[in-house]
């Protein structure tokens, strides 16, 4: 059975994952005591929908969840992060994958072999022992019975765990790439905000603060005129409004915080630049996607904003023929597609605001303890200036960051380089001939890693890059390049002597063959020159192309044209380990 093609068919956005006993577990115990580990362990508010598990008999006994994290990536690693702990206390491998396959694979795609497709890494990537383990192909005579040779079953898979060292090869520079993902688990940053509730709302988050993932994610889904109804007809008291701390991840913070400003003469608004009117607009807001819940809870169907939305697609597909809405055929066609939408909120994330919104329901409904939150210290907001993106530290990170991984640069190697340029500009020595020999050297080596490049493994599917990089002098660069432009343009006019000279005796040796080739490629040459095509070419003394200058010119205009961004030759030249600088002239505009 393959999980991952079962997994495209159900809801985007999800991670699902698997968890296969190695040794004697009674799975039912093995479930209730996972999910007494992580309760004991992990204090969390997630994006949409928390870790969940539940246990199935095929093909083998297992455990089995699936959680929603919506647009919250943060929320899939930390899945990650509470199934490495799993898997660290008890003896148990575990398969995590979401909508797009091994998602791990795709993080780590850079240290990966090349046998490992999507066609191949079924069954291959597992979580054991804390680690991700690659069962991998025998490489030697002696493998053959240990490992799978092509594609490998579940039960193949789970023997070989035993047998592979997690701490080397493939399966080590994976789990770096996860550490570095996962290692601020478990200190999760949440944001705290200050804000005026319904003092029904206050008592709801207060009994169960993963509430707030529905209430946010309700309101980003639903449109204004969604809002506008939930508003004229509200069913919690907005006249009894009190403050209140309320916590929530950053990513549902920056969510709420992007939506537009709601007014309704049922709220009580300050003017702008009044300490509370931020806190009173996000309290409007969290109220009116509280509303939203609870008009989902008492069976409102067309007050949920995805009905909405398939309800416009209905439309689009001609459901409702030519029927004018309010008829009563136009009514008896919206309710079987309304009981058809509620038969298909056994989708995931349907589902889980359809339970939740009842359960604000209940809560709401409950005796309100007033003296209990009226008398709750409200601290200020948190700083929300991490929402502020500086680009200096955005190419920083880039350049430095990510883009070492991809070269393998280990940080010690690019300190070095960045104090070998500086010593070199700082002591610049215009010996001609020492230049002249360091320049020729690295024109040579960067026309020979864009020459292995080019001549490297590639497909439709990717190119492989060649190992090894390169320390890179801006001053030598520059002056090399004009010194070797020199000797080409020497090199060519020799060239075209001694042709001069040997073409009386190769005359004579010419087949017809070649002297129809020959006529073939005079007329294809005349017809190039009568196009404009030469004019962006650089050329010798003597007119002709020179092919290794064009080769590094153009991909230094390429260079320029990235404007210090991520392009195709700041890409090319960073996994051949050429980190050029910035032309600080053309960037002052002098």
């Amino acid at each position: 059975m393959n999980e991952i093609a079962d997994s495209n068919t159900k809801d985007a956005n999800t991670v699902f994952y698997n968890i296969y006993p190695l040794s004697e577990y009674n799975i039912e115990k093995l479930q209730f005591e996972c999910l007494q580990l992580i309760q004991d362990n992990i204090d969390t508010i997630w994006n949409s929908e928390g870790f969940t598990l539940y246990h199935k008999s095929y093909p083998t006994p297992h455990l089995c969840g699936q959680t929603w994290f919506d647009n919250s990536i943060e929320d899939e690693w930390y899945v990650v992060w509470i199934l490495q702990i799993i898997s660290r206390n008890f003896d148990v491998a575990i398969k995590v994958w979401d909508d797009d396959g091994y998602f791990v694979l795709i993080e780590a795609a850079e240290c990966l072999p090349s046998w490992l497709t999507p066609e191949t890494s079924e069954n291959r990537l597992f979580i054991y022992r804390g680690r991700f383990v690659l069962v991998p192909q025998p490489s030697t005579p002696s493998e053959i019975t240990l490992f799978p040779q092509t594609k490998a079953t579940l039960h193949q898979a789970l023997q070989c765990l035993t047998y592979i060292d997690t701490h080397h090869g493939v399966s080590n520079d994976i789990n770096k790439r996860v550490d570095e993902v996962t290692s601020k688990f478990p200190c999760r940053k949440l944001h705290k905000i200050r804000c005026f509730l319904p003092l029904q709302l206050i008592h709801i988050l207060h009994s169960n603060p993963q509430l707030i993932s529905t209430i946010v994610s309700l309101y980003l889904y639903a449109d204004a005129r969604e809002k506008q109804q939930v508003i004229k007809r509200h069913k919690l008291d907005w006249t009894n409004i009190h403050a209140a701390n309320v916590s929530l991840t950053r990513c549902q913070y920056a969510q709420l915080f992007s939506q537009r400003v709601l007014t309704s003469q049922h709220w009580k608004h300050v003017p702008v630049g009044h300490p509370d009117h931020e806190s009173r607009q996000q309290g409007l807001k969290l109220t009116v996607g509280a509303e939203l819940a609870l008009s989902i809870a008492d069976g409102d169907t067309r007050a949920d904003s995805r009905f909405t939305q398939y309800v416009k697609q209905l439309e689009s597909y001609g459901y409702f023929k030519d029927y004018l809405e309010g008829s009563k055929a136009y009514h008896d066609l919206m309710s079987k597609a309304e009981l058809f939408y509620v038969a298909s909120q056994e989708q995931h994330s349907g589902s889980i605001w359809l339970n939740n919104s009842k359960k604000i329901q209940r809560l709401s409904q409950e005796e309100l303890p007033t003296e209990r939150y009226t008398t709750i210290n409200v601290t200020e907001s948190d700083s929300d200036a991490w929402m502020d993106v500086i680009p200096d530290d955005v190419q920083k990170w880039f350049l430095h960051g990510r883009l070492n991984d991809i070269n393998n640069f280990s940080t010690e190697k690019t300190d070095a380089f960045q104090r070998k340029s500086s010593e070199a500009t700082a002591s610049h020595d215009p010996k001609p001939e020492k230049t002249s020999s360091q320049g020729n050297d690295l024109a040579s080596e960067l026309n020979e890693k864009l020459q292995g490049f080019i001549n490297n493994i590639s497909s439709f599917e990717g190119a492989e890059v060649p190992n090894g990089g390169m320390d890179f002098n801006a001053d030598e660069f520059m002056n090399c390049l004009r010194q070797f432009k020199d000797q080409l343009d020497e090199a060519a006019k020799e060239d075209s002597d001694s042709e001069d000279t040997s073409s009386l005796g190769t005359e004579s040796l010419c087949t017809e063959s070649e002297e129809e080739m020959e006529e073939y490629m005079d007329a294809l040459e005349e017809q190039l020159k009568q196009s404009n095509l030469k004019e962006g070419f650089e050329k010798n003394e003597d007119g002709d192309v020179d092919i290794d200058l064009n080769l590094v010119a153009n991909i230094l205009n390429s260079f320029s044209s990235d404007a210090g961004l991520s392009g195709p030759a700041t890409s090319v030249l960073a996994s051949l380990g050429v980190h050029l600088p910035r032309n600080e002239d053309n960037a002052s505009g002098s």
